[in-house]
């Protein structure tokens, strides 16, 4: 599994416990102090993933350019590829413009109305999880900068044309994050992809982990 935004894989402990024995889980976890792109991610993750099995590759959020890069060039045992909640190439293109003032953003210090609607996809600052809030704060902010710069200018379009794995996308019916245009233009690129809708806000994993649960045990099942 690879993380969202904050690449810390705390947020993904409710779904863990969802798939239960089930499957064995293994999250890779991002550094939280030093402001790498996608391509030096890649590599981290490259080196990071088994070597003696099987497995699926899932990428949330933040992480799906990276999901749709491995898969493309897929190492020995990739056998699918999970796409949750996110992106082929920059969901926000009218943004992109603003990736060169990125590195003076203060995203930490955004007052929490703000930050809940972009991190948990709710309009209600109470809403957005204790959990979420911890796991932000223990990663840099020049680190958070950086990887919303990597989402500005992500397009992962042709390399996820080329990926011939099996592949389910998972999307949130009420994401406030990720566009439905970002979505159907993913699912432009993506043959033949399964695809899973379910009802919750963009961090679908931490939401329904149990209604997630379910098709990403069937692809498991069916795949591996």
């Amino acid at each position: 599994m690879l993380p969202g935004l904050d690449g810390t894989g705390k947020l993904f402990a409710e779904f863990i416990r969802a798939i239960g024995a089930d499957a064995e889980v293994q999250v890779i976890v991002y550094p939280h102090d030093e402001p790498l792109g996608y391509g030096e991610l890649e590599a981290l993750v490259r080196a990071a993933l088994p070597t003696d099995r099987r497995y699926v590759l899932l990428g949330e959020s933040f992480s799906g350019p990276l999901a749709i890069r491995i898969a493309a060039e897929p190492p020995r045992g990739l056998a699918g590829v999970i796409l949750c909640g996110t992106f082929a190439k920059n969901p926000f293109p009218w943004l992109r413009w603003a990736r060169p003032i990125l590195a003076r953003l203060p995203v930490k210090s955004m007052p929490r109305w703000l930050r809940a609607p972009l991190m948990w996809g709710s309009a209600s600052p109470q809403r957005a999880p204790a959990r979420a809030e911890r796991a932000m704060a223990g990663v840099a902010a020049a680190v958070i900068r950086r990887r919303i710069g990597e989402i500005l200018a992500a397009d992962e379009s042709l390399r996820l044309a080329r990926v011939d794995l099996p592949m389910l996308v998972l999307t949130a019916a009420r994401d406030r994050i990720v566009p439905r245009a970002a979505t159907r233009r993913m699912l432009e690129s993506a043959r033949g992809a399964q695809i899973s809708e379910i009802d919750g806000p963009h961090l679908l994993l931490q939401s329904r982990p149990g209604e997630c649960a379910v098709p990403v045990l069937q692809f498991l099942r069916r795949w591996i």
